[in-house]
């Protein structure tokens, strides 16, 4: 009887460990460097939002999208969108009994939302986007700033309160 239930907290605990992991879109902008690498694979230019483009990220809390926009000549513009992990894995040796243990943290240095960084010197007029949520797969639309949303759904919700309030009088 203790081996069952010893067998069914072992099967639980690995089914909920393995749950725990954020997921997010990751995608690339170009191939990585000095790697054989299937182009037709995870590149931004082919999303489609399949499982493909699906990974996990231990050392995230967050996922990003980071929106690449360049005006070149004659008004054109050019944008490129990345999807990804956050970066937030901080690995670092630590001196213990005597020793070097390496170990890693994650760190939280972005806030929800997004901002705007202008490169500032150059010819053309560039600037990349920064956009970070909580949740799986949030990164799937192109922006992940939801404020322009709730202000919206707090008009909506206080012109009803008004219009119910009126409908008493």
């Amino acid at each position: 009887m203790k081996q069952s239930i010893l067998a069914v907290i072992l099967t639980v605990s690995t089914f909920f460990t393995k749950g725990t992991s954020l997921q997010c879109y990751k995608c690339l902008i170009n191939p990585p460097q000095g790697e054989k690498y299937d182009t037709t694979k995870n590149l931004c230019a082919h999303f489609d939002y399949s499982d493909k483009f699906v990974v996990d990220c231990p050392y995230s809390t967050m996922c990003m999208i980071q929106e690449f926009h360049l005006d070149i000549l004659n008004g054109e513009r050019i944008t490129n969108v990345l999807r990804d992990c956050a970066s937030q894995k901080l690995e670092y040796h630590d001196f213990t009994t005597g020793e070097w243990v390496p170990k890693v943290e994650v760190m939280e240095p972005y806030k929800e939302g997004c901002q705007i960084v202008d490169d500032k010197g150059e010819r053309t007029t560039a600037f990349n986007r920064y956009c970070y949520c909580r949740g799986n797969l949030c990164n799937s639309s192109p922006s992940t700033n939801h404020e322009g949303y709730t202000d919206i759904m707090g008009v909506i919700v206080v012109f009803n309160l008004m219009k119910y309030i009126n409908s008493l009088r």
